[in-house]
């Protein structure tokens, strides 16, 4: 299992005129689980090719060939990588949602996932990659890091 760590100290004077201390704030942090996975890009061919059904009865046919299929399409997928990403930080995780609704977060993974070898590998069929992000995950993460925000808020300092 792949780990990253996304981490902000959060700093307090510990009385006037002192030095201060910094620390991270563990007690507020969350994961949010990320599963990245490569695939061929096209299936048409191989499911028309590879999946068929001799049953004669309609719903038993049709039961074979969704099993089949899904058989196939399991057996074609190029492999995948799950990752639990522990945030500490709420503006970071809002980044992090942003970019993976936009479509940021998927581009940047493809230059790491699909190498050169992958590609030619999979020869003209051409390769796919395939992000999913725990929307739960995501929404427990927001309610954890904003009960730390509220938490640890810094007293405004009046200048006069």
């Amino acid at each position: 299992m792949l780990c990253l760590s996304f981490c902000r100290c959060i700093c307090l004077p510990l009385k006037r005129d002192s030095v201060r201390t910094c620390y991270v704030n563990e007690e507020f942090d969350t994961d949010v689980r990320l599963r990245v996975r490569a695939e061929y890009q096209e299936h048409d061919a191989a499911l028309r090719s590879g999946v068929s059904s001799d049953k004669p009865h309609p719903l038993e046919r049709q039961f074979e060939l969704f099993s089949r299929a899904s058989s196939l399409l399991g057996a074609r997928g190029l492999g995948s990588v799950g990752c639990h990403i522990k945030f500490t930080d709420w503006e970071t995780l809002q980044a992090f949602w942003k970019d993976y609704l936009s479509g940021v977060l998927l581009e940047a993974l493809k230059g790491v996932f699909i190498t050169e070898s992958m590609r030619q590998a999979a020869g003209r069929e051409g390769v796919r990659l395939l992000i999913s992000v725990d929307q739960d995950d995501y929404e427990e993460g927001c309610r954890v890091l904003a009960a730390g925000r509220r938490r640890f808020r810094m007293p405004s300092v009046s200048r006069g």
